[in-house]
């Protein structure tokens, strides 16, 4: 019987740009503070692999990743062991509720991959927003994302080649099967294809609550967080295209569909 990579593994490959969220991190953290972020919280964080490259990106870094799924988080930290070598002793992995974890206080902390919409009611938000803040340093910093727009609620499938270095080539296959307004709740799936046609279908699922900027603004403002501030790329109408520079905005264009990052310190 044929051996196929780990579904994390294939997740990692398939969507995840840990170079890019630290960037992100370090240029929304310099906007409000003159101290270098050494110290990152990753709540819900899967494969860890931003802790993995916050890590590795600084001799003095070092980063905690919270995830309650226990086969994941014992996955993470077989992987920061064979990633970082020396340097994964860095990187703690914590089997736990992310609602659990107060300590350390951290100069930062990422909630990607839209995990916040894990949560589906707004008590649940901004329960955990509030949880977040007591955790953070003064000065400290929250950086979470989200997606909309016309395209987010509508049902399709988009599928793209994935070529990575250390993995067989494969086919990510990226499903939004349905949408409900009346909870702002939408199932979306993850599939992997492999040349020889297996597919390992719906290796990934979601049950999330689309949560829109305005909605996260409100809450951040209401758990008593300041300079919350909305990072967006710019989108040019003609050409159908974004730029992939993110900078602080007062608005998002229309378009298709949009991701965006909100941020906060404490």
């Amino acid at each position: 019987m044929a051996r196929y990579p780990h579904r994390l593994a294939l997740y990692r490959a398939a969507v995840q740009h840990p170079l890019a969220e630290v960037a992100m991190i370090e240029r929304a953290f310099v906007r409000t503070s003159e101290r270098c972020p050494l110290l990152l919280r990753e709540d819900f964080a899967g494969t860890a692999a931003v802790s993995g490259a916050w890590v590795a990106s600084h001799p003095e870094r070092q980063a905690m990743a919270i995830e309650r799924h226990g086969p994941t988080a014992r996955w993470a930290r077989r992987e920061a062991a064979r990633s970082l070598g020396d340097q994964a002793e860095d990187l703690h992995v914590v089997t736990a509720d992310v609602h659990e974890v107060g300590s350390p206080r951290v100069d930062a902390i990422a909630v990607l991959n839209f995990s916040l919409c894990e949560l589906h009611e707004r008590v649940a938000l901004l329960a955990y927003l509030r949880h977040a803040r007591k955790g953070l340093l003064g000065g400290g910093m929250i950086l979470l994302d989200l997606f909309g727009g016309p395209g987010a609620i509508r049902p399709f499938t988009q599928s793209r080649r994935i070529t990575p270095p250390d993995l067989p080539a494969f086919d990510y296959h990226w499903e939004q099967r349905r949408f409900d307004a009346a909870s702002n709740r939408i199932d979306c799936r993850i599939h992997f294809g492999f040349d020889d046609g297996h597919t390992m279908r719906s290796a990934f699922r979601y049950d999330w609550r689309l949560w829109s900027p305005a909605e996260v603004r409100e809450a951040l403002a209401e758990a008593r967080y300041e300079n919350i501030t909305v990072w967006c790329d710019r989108y040019d109408s003609a050409t159908h295209r974004s730029d992939g520079r993110y900078r602080p905005v007062r608005s998002i264009s229309p378009r298709e569909d949009w991701i965006a990052y909100v941020t906060a310190t404490r």
